[in-house]
């Protein structure tokens, strides 16, 4: 009878499962600055993991639609990095993406893994790049470029990590020079957005002076705990503090998304999939 049991609760639990990986919401937050002079909306897509919501992606891309974005920002991990197969579904998501808006899209750790040449998967990653840029994708390194949000003039800035910071089970301490050593700030007076795809650091973005930070990596948490949080982070690093949501840090603020797809760790519990929408204010 215990073994019955046993079993049931784990085909429920199977069932539940692959329903949850299916499913992703919209997730809305304001971002209020007085440099901000109209207001404007972006969409964010973090951590895909070459994941397809209905056919060709058409449920995800139609949300996108909806939102009516003027911009679209990928802070990462688009793709899987030891699957070539995730490529071409994150080539064919970016083919409609440009449809959409002017999308711009920083790397993860998974496109900064692929960057060695010694990489078995580096050679078709490079393709993979050259067919994102030939459809229109802004594909940011390190960098800062002056974008139009809307009716606004703003400095997107991408900031890709090294490898040494996405080591499992720890997280290596960032110096405080690290950030102006390799990003500068132009025209203080616009207003700052930072793509970065570890949160971990959100206190160095913001004390760098982004006005705002979009970041993944953390997928949530894998498993939250209502009222408690997110239990364990892909970086196996426990109760990550900077798991999902807005962060507010003195007039700057983080935001972090849970992901649109997993990888390695199918699992989502109390951690459904979002698609973030960005509304920008004028204060």
């Amino acid at each position: 009878m215990v073994l019955i049991l046993i079993l049931a609760l784990l085909f429920l639990y199977i069932v539940w499962q692959r329903w949850e990986l299916s499913r992703f919401g919209v997730t809305c937050y304001e971002v209020c600055s007085p440099k901000l002079k109209k207001e404007a909306c972006a969409a964010v897509i973090a951590d895909l993991h070459g994941f397809f919501y209905g056919k060709e992606n058409k449920r995800l891309l139609e949300q996108v639609k909806k939102i009516e974005p003027q911009v679209i920002l990928i802070p990462g991990d688009l793709l899987v990095s030891k699957y070539p197969d995730t490529y071409e579904k994150a080539l064919k998501t970016l083919q409609e993406l440009v449809k959409i808006a002017p999308v711009y899209y920083s790397y993860g750790n998974h496109e900064s893994r692929l960057r060695d040449s010694k990489r078995i998967n580096h050679p078709p990653f490079m393709k993979y790049l050259k067919r994102a840029e030939d459809l229109g994708v802004q594909i940011m390194e390190t960098e800062s470029r002056e974008i139009s949000l809307g009716e606004n003039q703003v400095i997107l800035s991408a900031l890709e990590l090294e490898l040494d910071y996405y080591e499992k089970g720890e997280i290596p301490p960032m110096k405080d020079a690290y950030m102006k050593k390799h990003l500068k700030l132009h025209k203080e007076e616009l207003f700052q957005i930072l793509l970065a795809h570890n949160p971990a650091y959100a206190e160095n973005y913001a004390k760098w002076g982004a006005d705002v930070t979009f970041c993944g990596h953390n997928h949530g948490g894998l498993i939250r705990i209502p009222g408690i949080g997110s239990l364990i982070s892909p970086q196996l690093t426990l109760f990550p503090k900077y798991d999902a949501g807005k962060f507010q840090i003195g007039d700057r603020c983080v935001i972090v998304s849970r992901g649109l797809g997993t990888h390695t760790f199918h699992v989502r519990i109390f951690n459904r999939a979002e698609l973030l929408q960005i509304k920008f204010l004028p204060q």
